[in-house]
């Protein structure tokens, strides 16, 4: 087992933990980021970005009904759901471009990727063969998901952002 020590070990390299390793490196050289998924933020990859470009391409739709009270007649609506989609997906592609931009350019020594879990206090054991000795540990993983136990008997036709 390889054994590090740091000021400070961020898990989750997520919108908070990447703002988290900024401000920690003001203070030390000494910090790491560790990361169990993909780099790209829940907001970027499955999270506001996209649900946001479907909330314009509705509202869109909405705005070409609602236009013969301007004065704007149009023949039909026709939505492609798959152009739609499409234009999502590349969007959100774009926007997780940038924050793996943004990620990249921390040091590579202070990314680390794998899980991560308490190996006791202060230290943290990531994947079978490292354990990180911090001073200070900051928790910035997100959220998950979550289905109330009501919907239990539905859990299968539910579709969660994360599907989307």
């Amino acid at each position: 087992m390889k054994n590090r020590s740091v000021d400070v070990a961020i898990i989750g390299c997520g919108t908070a933990g990447m703002s988290a390793f900024r401000a920690a490196r003001k203070h030390s050289e000494r910090v790491v980021t560790i990361e169990g998924g993909a780099y790209g933020t829940t907001c970027a990859r499955v999270g506001c970005m996209p649900s946001k470009l479907l909330i314009a391409a509705a509202e869109s739709a909405h705005q070409i009904q609602s236009s013969s009270g301007f004065g704007i007649h149009t023949e039909s609506l026709r939505i492609d759901g798959k152009q739609v989609m499409d234009r999502v997906r590349s969007e959100r592609d774009r926007f997780v471009g940038f924050v793996l931009e943004s990620v990249e350019d921390f040091p590579s020594d202070s990314r680390i990727k794998g899980m991560a879990k308490f190996h006791s206090p202060g230290v943290l054991e990531v994947g079978d063969d490292l354990l990180v000795h911090a001073k200070s540990i900051v928790i910035a993983t997100g959220s998950a998901p979550s289905l109330p136990p009501l919907l239990k008997d539905v859990r299968n036709r539910v579709i969660f952002n994360d599907h989307v």
